[in-house]
């Protein structure tokens, strides 16, 4: 993959509309189904049955805001500041694990108390991981068959991550962030015989992390049988799957849902694909899974035709990243997957998952643009002191081989 920075020719000035229409059509289904899975929660916990309703709401114009930066601001600034925004997140992630900073939920210290809103630091983690990424390897194009280039850093830097994220615990994230790396490395033009040998290393790194846990294996025994312990461990994938299956073909109607009476947990967070096949049928969860099809499509038209390398990788992660997502929340629920707390893009409900997800969409929409960047951005030269400095840290701490 060439660098063509230079290269004007292919300038497109409109967005990409499919994707456009795909992005707003899943938050459309979003809003609607937020609040049919929970208001009977919500009226129960708050007294108000609007109440999740009205905060997805908030994420939503929240979501449309950042979308609209992504969509405007040059990505190139991006590439720019890479390194300074990777180190702002990996600081996220410590301050998650400080006491009297960090908030708990089940066991897991995963998101900061800002107030208004719950962040959660591993996507804010995601998203400056596939920026920082996509930089690296495109400035790295010609020397990506070389070992000690493409995947030393890289992987220590993983391994830092990943350390934060075990202890909060996040086993998922982690290997999402592990699976990221290998995707995008083989993309960029790394050796085949180095994905290989280095995905299969991560399997076992993951087989391990899941042995040594008793409650990753007790999550694994209730993907393999289902039917051992339902009142236990594989209460909630039974309770997906009755909900699914509920549904039959055209489904029971809009918000005829019977679990989402306190039967299935996290029925508006990351179960909500098992309502949506429980009151809008198999005919409306299919609906669902072209939509995510159609996604993927044009991201990866998107990250092909980008005029130069670090818009291809940007849009190829991005793209990976936000499409990997819809396919593992879909697979837990149908049980085709061991039970992991991920949303389902645009769709969930969650503040932290939505901005993000919303800005990761602006950036795919502005890269289908195809513009060279503004005559403004040529002219200023680097970051201001603060940007410089967090780069020297940077460099510092995580040298570029």
């Amino acid at each position: 993959m060439e660098d063509s920075r230079s290269d004007t020719m292919m300038v497109s000035h409109r967005y990409d509309r499919w994707l456009l229409a795909i992005v707003l059509s899943l938050m459309g289904v979003g809003i609607v189904m937020v609040y049919s899975a929970s208001v009977v929660s919500a009226e129960i916990q708050f007294g108000d049955d609007l109440y999740y309703l009205k905060r997805q709401l908030a994420f939503m114009l929240g979501g449309l805001v950042v979308m609209a930066i992504g969509m405007n601001v040059p990505y190139q600034l991006l590439e720019r500041y890479a390194r300074p925004l990777m180190i702002i997140a990996v600081c996220l992630l410590v301050l998650a694990l400080v006491p009297g900073i960090s908030s708990s939920a089940k066991g897991a210290s995963r998101w900061l108390n800002l107030g208004f809103i719950r962040l959660q630091p591993s996507e804010v983690v995601k998203l400056s991981f596939i920026i920082y990424l996509s930089a690296y390897l495109s400035q790295r194009q010609h020397d990506l068959h070389k070992f000690r280039v493409a995947w030393v850093p890289n992987i220590l830097l993983v391994g830092v991550i990943a350390a934060l994220l075990m202890v909060q615990p996040d086993f998922g994230s982690t290997v999402i962030i592990g699976g990221m790396l290998t995707l995008m490395i083989w993309a960029a033009g790394g050796r085949h015989l180095h994905v290989a040998i280095l995905g299969g290393i991560g399997l076992l790194l993951g087989s391990a992390a899941i042995a040594h846990k008793a409650y990753r294996m007790k999550r694994l025994m209730a993907f393999l049988s289902p039917e051992s312990d339902p009142q236990g461990v594989a209460y909630q994938i039974n309770q997906a799957l009755i909900s699914f299956g509920s549904g039959e073909w055209t489904g029971l109607g809009l918000g005829a849902s019977r679990q989402k009476l306190l039967y299935l947990p996290d029925a508006h967070t990351d179960f909500i694909f098992s309502i949506i096949g429980e009151e809008m049928g198999l005919l409306g969860a299919s609906f669902i899974v072209v939509l995510f099809v159609l996604f993927l499509w044009r991201g990866l038209k998107i990250a092909r035709q980008a005029s130069y390398s670090f818009g291809a990788l940007l849009a190829f992660g991005l793209t990976a990243m936000i499409a990997g997502q819809a396919c593992v929340n879909m697979a837990v629920v149908m049980a085709m997957l061991p039970t992991k707390g991920l949303t389902l893009p645009f769709i969930s409900y969650g503040g932290s998952s939505l901005l993000i997800l919303s800005f990761s969409a602006g950036v795919l929409l502005n890269i289908s643009r195809q513009m060279p960047p503004p005559d403004w951005f040529h002219k200023k030269q680097g970051g201001g002191r603060a940007i410089k400095a967090v780069d020297a840290l940077f460099q510092k701490f995580m040298p570029q081989t």
